[in-house]
Order: structure tokens, then sequence, then C-alpha cells
């Protein structure tokens, strides 16, 4: 009998250990922080936006190099070389509160593009009739330009060409004709105040947009902005001292 009880006993010294142990586990299980899981690495998508019909692979670049003889061609500075429509690209540095004044050329030549919705291109009789809202004359090469008197004689301030090559229109066909877009340039040029002009190309481009239902770009087709207009400005306005300090030089 007296062995029993000390059986029973340690029976019961075992069970109470078990539960202390196995409650302390617990315990240490949930106070202790538990490894993050690795996570699996996000699939990147690269977003794709197609302006007017474009393949997105296409920089608007690429379907104007047969139009830089029209971009040097249009009442050039002196002695200027053609400048490809490239170039107008204005630079977006990295620290734009540290940006230096846009070194460029004398000859350099500023676009803006106007660019038709998505499968929806400009049509021939609206496009006419945008055109002459945003006062563009037809004339020289079978393009369309802005005219204004300058003391006393007609100046070129800028020109608009037809997006796809050779960047002509013909007003007697334009009935059943048809384009993803326009581009709009100029040259500084002495005797033309050439932030003027360029404040002129903007007007013109955002009325042509407004008329055509499209989208001023700028070369990268990326939605003109502020800042990028700023950009350009500045860039203008830089071209323009450029002539002065030469003809001053000179």
């Amino acid at each position: 009998m007296e062995n029993l009880r000390w059986i029973l006993l340690a029976i019961g010294v075992v069970i109470v250990l078990g539960i202390y142990l196995f409650a302390r586990f617990k315990t240490l299980r949930v106070t202790l922080p538990r490894r993050a899981r690795p996570k699996p690495a996000a699939q990147r998508r690269t977003a794709v936006t197609e302006l007017d019909g474009f393949d997105a692979g296409e920089p608007l670049d690429s379907g104007l190099d047969a139009m830089d003889p029209l971009f040097s061609a249009a009442e050039p500075a002196p002695a200027a070389e053609a400048v490809s429509v490239s170039a107008a690209r204005p630079a977006r540095p990295a620290q734009p509160a540290r940006e230096p004044r846009p070194e460029v050329s004398p000859d350099h030549v500023f676009s803006l593009f106007v660019l038709a919705p998505p499968r929806v291109p400009f049509r021939g009789p609206m496009l006419l009739g945008a055109l002459a809202h945003a006062k563009l004359e037809h004339g020289d090469m079978q393009i369309y330009h802005r005219i204004e008197v300058v003391d006393g004689k007609e100046k070129t301030l800028f020109s608009a060409a037809n997006i796809r090559e050779p960047g002509t229109f013909d007003p007697a066909a334009m009935e059943h004709f048809t384009t993803q877009g326009l581009a709009l340039f100029m040259q500084v040029h002495p005797g033309i105040d050439a932030v003027w002009a360029f404040e002129a190309m903007v007007e013109a481009a955002r009325s042509l947009a407004d008329s055509l239902d499209g989208t001023v770009c700028d070369a990268t087709r990326s939605v003109l902005t502020k800042q990028t207009i700023g950009h350009m400005r500045e860039a203008v306005i830089s071209c323009q001292l450029q002539q002065r300090m030469a003809k001053t030089a000179s």
C-alpha cells in the first residue's frame, strides 16, 4: 500500500512538470520574433502609353529624320547647318534646383508636337480650319507658317509640318487627307524677339490641340508641362544671348 502511494506521487510530479514545461514552451514561442518569410520578387510591368496610333517603340524623331531639310531651310541663320529635331529636347537634369543655364547652339531648333488621339487621325477639312484659327498660312516648302510683320517686313516666327514624311501639305487635296500629328518648330533669328516667337508657337500648339482634340507633346511623346516649357524658354533665351554676343564680337 505504501509503495502504491509513492508511485502515484511520482506520477503526479511528472504530470505537473510536463504541464509546466509545455506552458513555458508556448510562452517562449509567442515572445520570440518570427523570421520574415522572403517575399517573391514583384514582376515589373512597363507601362506603355500609345499616343495617336504610333508604335510605342517608335520615337517621334525617327519619323522626322526625313524632315530635317525643312527645319534647316526655314529662314536659317547665316552659315547655319541643318539641325535634327532631336536636338530640341529640353534637358531634364536629376537636380533641377542646381540646373545651369542651357548650353545650346545659336541655330538650335525648338519643336512641339500636336498628336491625334489613338486611332483617330486628324482629317484634312478640320485640319485646315484649325490651322487657319491658329493664324498659320500655307507657303514655302508646302508647309504652314506663322508670319508677322516686324519692322515693316514679313517674318516667319515658326512653322508647322506634317509629322509623317515628307512633312508637306497639299491644300487642294485635303478632303481625304489624314495625319497622326503636326510638328511645330522654330529657330532663333536676328531681328525677331525669340521669346515672343516661342510663346506664339506654344499658344498655336494649344489652339490646334483644342480645335482637333489632340495633345501637345514634347519630342519624347510626353505631355507638355509648364516645367518643360520653362526649360525650353531658357534655352531660347540662351540662343538669343549667344547670337547677340556673336554679333557684338564680330
